[in-house]
């Protein structure tokens, strides 16, 4: 995700609106909704960021004079300290906009995205308009079949073991380990539909009760969630999140996606951790083999 370099960037809704958001033509196109890895796990700020990209400052002078004059004095003193001069030179216009990124979710309604370093590895679409922060790992798919197989327990075990860890059980994605030679199942289209389906009810699930209890976050949903599992008895606290966040249903929830996306692989659920590690590795080699004769079962656009 994006990297700001500079806090002035973030503004509440008040501000935007004394900015110019809703009287200034174009706007709402340069000062849009922002999360990082807090507002994912725990619940969101409502911030906004002011995102000049594709901006020439003479621009942004004669266009939005007023967000010129909230950055001028907000960002560009920071940025006149920065030792790189791109970003110095640049101030108006975050550090790393990620250009490649933004042709990569060009035309998508959604896309998906994890916390890069989070203690519950879970993963979540965004809209669209919503700009990502360089601590969220973000998947340029809007299709929940994607969403589904990587919510998996299958992925999940992958990605904590390939991943690395910061200490204290905050495990990281790394996605040049955990993403990118993950090998998805073969499905067929019946295969590919039922996940899809299942995800959708998943991400619908967790989206609607977080909408009717603000501060409801993920982490708590998945502590709770991680000792129904457990069959351990739940605090007074963790009830109230239990039943805010309905997370017997939850479970129900990610055990029938496992069961699709178990059913996609061909594989039991009742492999454990180190045999689902072991099935992933043979099927990456195999892929690689497949890959080496000119079969491409995945092509990134």
């Amino acid at each position: 995700g994006m990297q700001l370099f500079g806090a002035g960037f973030i503004v509440t809704p008040e501000e935007a609106q004394k900015l110019g958001l809703g009287r200034s033509e174009g706007l709402e196109r340069h000062i849009r909704p922002y999360r990082n890895g807090r507002d994912l796990a725990q619940s969101p700020r409502g911030v906004l960021a002011i995102d000049l990209f594709g901006l020439a400052l003479e621009e942004v002078k004669s266009r939005f004079p007023e967000v010129y004059q909230w950055l001028l004095e907000r960002v560009k003193p920071e940025r006149d300290q920065n030792n790189r001069a791109s970003y110095r030179d640049n101030w108006w216009i975050f550090g790393e906009p990620r250009k490649v990124m933004r042709r990569a979710l060009a035309g998508l309604t959604r896309y998906i995205v994890t916390v890069e370093t989070a203690k519950h590895r879970v993963f979540t679409f965004l809209d669209q308009e919503i700009l990502p922060d360089n601590m969220l790992v973000n998947i340029a798919s809007d299709d929940a079949y994607h969403l589904g197989v990587l919510s998996s327990r299958i992925h999940v075990v992958w990605a904590l073991a390939a991943g690395g860890d910061l200490g204290g059980n905050t495990p990281r994605y790394n996605k040049t380990r955990c993403f990118e030679p993950f090998p998805f199942p073969a499905c067929d289209e019946a295969q590919t539909a039922l996940i899809r389906e299942r995800a959708e009810l998943l991400d619908a699930h967790r989206k609607r009760q977080q909408a009717l209890h603000p501060g409801l976050g993920l982490t708590d949903m998945y502590n709770v969630l991680e000792k129904l599992r457990a069959g351990e008895t739940l605090k007074a606290k963790e009830r109230i999140i239990h039943d805010q966040g309905l997370a017997a249903m939850l479970k129900q929830l990610h055990d029938d996606l496992d069961a699709a996306v178990f059913a996609a692989y061909g594989w039991p659920m009742t492999l454990t951790d180190q045999e689902i590690l072991a099935r992933l590795t043979a099927l990456n080699r195999e892929r690689v083999q497949e890959e080496k004769e000119g079969v491409i079962r995945w092509l990134r656009p």
